[in-house]
């Protein structure tokens, strides 16, 4: 992936590419512990850097993921960090993703946040409940 504009969307043939690339790298290390991959490094420094394009690369990923192994993983790595690093800044954005995909909700059940640490902890809780994982009758998360 290189210099995206924003025209670019998550179901661009490039994002798509790059999204079984990244899952293909998961599948590859739990089957034989494999070294982190090219696609995994690149959406970390992502992650830390350009919010923005991060978010419509994981919501590509997230609507590629086969399993809840890989949603899991997607949401307990670069979906929290991304809200530890950045969440003030992606948190409407994250909420118009989830709102129009029950995969991307499901996936932010299994970020995990800590309430004393991560400032984002209230905004994030407020969307858990808003797509009932918590509360009466919950959902069942990741």
């Amino acid at each position: 992936m290189t210099d995206k504009d924003s025209s670019d969307s998550p179901d661009s043939p490039d994002f798509m590419q790059f999204a079984e690339v990244y899952l293909g790298e998961y599948d590859a290390v739990q089957d034989s512990q494999k070294i982190t991959g090219r696609a995994t490094v690149y959406l970390d420094n992502l992650v830390n850097s350009d919010p923005k394009n991060a978010l419509e690369l994981l919501a590509a990923i997230i609507e590629c993921c086969t399993d809840n192994a890989q949603l899991a993983h997607v949401a307990a790595g670069p979906l929290e960090n991304l809200f530890v690093y950045h969440g003030y800044e992606v948190i409407n954005a994250v909420k118009e993703k989830a709102d129009c995909s029950e995969k991307f909700q499901l996936a932010l059940s299994g970020v995990w946040l800590d309430e004393d640490d991560d400032a984002i902890f209230p905004h994030w809780r407020e969307l858990m409940k808003q797509y009932n994982f918590i509360g009466d009758n919950p959902r069942q998360r990741l």
